[in-house]
């Protein structure tokens, strides 16, 4: 007769993460999992997605969790994990995707509490947004005023701008003073709101002009 050791159902595996609900670093204990395949198994570039379902052991709530993978596998590098509930805000797709990289990495520093990196992080998104449009002043302090000048943000727009070059500056070298949570959490948002009124608000404005004109609107 089997012993009851041996008749144990496994503990299920867990992992250590923040857990996008109560924010702490908590162990997440995971529940379930589903694996959807490729539609075309031949084509490198599309992804497999693991789908896993999570329990946070500090505040007990459930969450989804998406791994994004590329095959053959190239490594970790080639590995996206990220939160599907509860959902985050998600940049446009309008947005290049490299700048997105940019962001996302400094709002994953600004969830682990790591601020100063937030900044930073914040910093070089300005820097790539002056890149991708044509400004390759490598003084960061002039292509921002370029980028006013030429009419790709307002003026209110480039103040906050202005700001957060300096809260990144701040970030990059040591000054003997954190960064703050609020700071580094209005970093995120105001930087968000500048890449959308270039990539969103501006593309759209024009797309609703065309369309008027098409129409014969005045």
């Amino acid at each position: 007769m089997a012993s009851s050791a041996d008749t144990q159902t496994p503990p299920n595996p867990e992992r250590v993460m923040v857990c996008p609900h109560c924010g702490l670093p908590s162990i997440q204990v995971v529940k379930g999992s589903a694996t959807v395949l490729r539609d075309d198994p031949s084509d490198a570039e599309s992804p497999d997605y693991e789908y896993t379902l999570l329990q946070c052991k500090a505040c007990r709530e459930p969450s989804l969790q998406v791994e994004e993978a590329l095959y053959p596998f190239a490594g970790p590098e080639s590995e996206v994990a990220k939160f599907v509930y509860p959902a985050s805000h998600q940049l446009s797709d309008h947005i290049p995707a490299s700048l997105r990289r940019e962001f996302d990495e400094a709002r994953s520093c600004f969830e682990t509490k790591a601020y100063t990196a937030t900044v930073v992080m914040v910093r070089r998104t300005l820097e790539g947004i002056c890149r991708d449009n044509g400004i390759e002043d490598r003084n960061l302090a002039s292509a921002l005023v370029k980028m006013e000048q030429d009419g790709l943000i307002d003026r209110t727009i480039g103040q906050w701008a202005k700001h957060l070059r300096l809260l990144g500056n701040q970030g990059a070298h040591f000054t003997g003073r954190p960064i703050s949570r609020e700071d580094a959490n209005d970093a995120l948002t105001f930087t968000e709101a500048l890449l959308d009124q270039i990539y969103v608000l501006m593309k759209r404005f024009d797309e609703f002009k065309q369309r008027r004109e098409t129409k014969g609107s005045p």
